[in-house]
């Protein structure tokens, strides 16, 4: 099966249980993002920024004009360091990056290039390499795009994150060369990396403990908890609905008071601020 991101739902339990809305935070996660000038689009804009350093230590690697292997282009008189020099000369890499690159690079060396980039990246300690699909808007990005798709079989710690797809139908988000993007660009360039990045960090997870027994006409309050994702949460009656006299507020405070004695048959939904979703049955 295909290892690509979108954003989505994830089906999960669902926890409820009074008090705060989600367990302790864990410690902030050390990414890297590798990338070339498409990457900018979040780089240099803070409301991208502040999406993407969400519950995340972001080191940012990003340079006009890389490529992955060989020699970079040239921009204003200033040639980077390809990504492969660049993660050779680090004494070390987070466990997870991100690459935001290809845009530079040649189809027919890319597959090449990629294998070199993902060698060098696992012998400094990457252990999960998250790598946008390419905005198919011209000359080699669809081939490039059949390449990282075919790269899947080769590298089991390669996952895409299908920009392509996610930017489709979107053209405000970008510059008039329909593959560098502007700020609103870049703010869902970042939400996307992050809600893939917690997805495989720190997952939306909810499960549930015992509810207070119903009693006719008698107050009954539980706060549903979601742990993961990132605040803020919104909850939601998905299919059916609570007891007659019970209310599910958008901040997951299931209360009321019952006017019948009949069981617990709903579900609810919870979204987090990138758009993931957990879903459970209340019974």
């Amino acid at each position: 099966m295909y290892r690509v991101f979108a954003l989505g739902v994830a089906a999960v339990a669902l926890a409820v249980a009074a008090g705060g809305a989600r367990a302790e935070q864990p410690s902030l996660a050390s990414v890297m993002i590798l990338g070339d000038s498409v990457a900018t689009g979040m780089s240099w804009h803070n409301d991208a920024i502040a999406v993407m350093q969400r519950n995340l230590d972001v080191d940012w690697q990003i340079a006009i004009c890389r490529r992955l292997t060989g020699a970079s282009c040239w921009d204003q008189g200033v040639q980077p360091e390809t990504a492969v020099d660049l993660v050779d000369s680090l004494p070390s890499v987070p466990p997870y990056v991100v690459v935001v690159m290809g845009y530079n690079d040649y189809a027919d060396t890319f597959a090449l290039s990629l294998d070199a980039t993902m060698e060098a990246l696992l012998a400094k300690g990457a252990e999960h390499v998250l790598w946008l699909t390419l905005r198919e808007s011209e000359g080699p990005f669809p081939q490039i795009n059949a390449q990282l798709y075919g790269a899947l079989a080769r590298w089991p710690q390669l996952q895409l994150v299908d920009w392509n797809g996610f930017s489709a139908g979107h053209p405000e988000w970008f510059q008039t060369d329909f593959v560098h993007v502007v700020d609103a660009g870049g703010v869902a360039m970042a939400r996307l990396i992050h809600g893939s990045l917690i997805e495989a960090i720190d997952p939306l997870q909810v499960e549930l403990p015992a509810l207070p027994a119903l009693r006719v006409g008698q107050p009954f309050s539980a706060q549903l908890n979601a742990m993961g994702g990132t605040e803020p949460y919104r909850w939601r009656v998905s299919w059916g609905r609570p007891p007659r006299g019970l209310h599910l507020t958008p901040g997951g405070l299931l209360s009321g008071r019952p006017r019948g004695a009949g069981p617990m048959n709903f579900s609810v939904s919870v979204t987090d601020a990138d758009g993931l979703t957990a879903v459970g049955s209340v019974r």
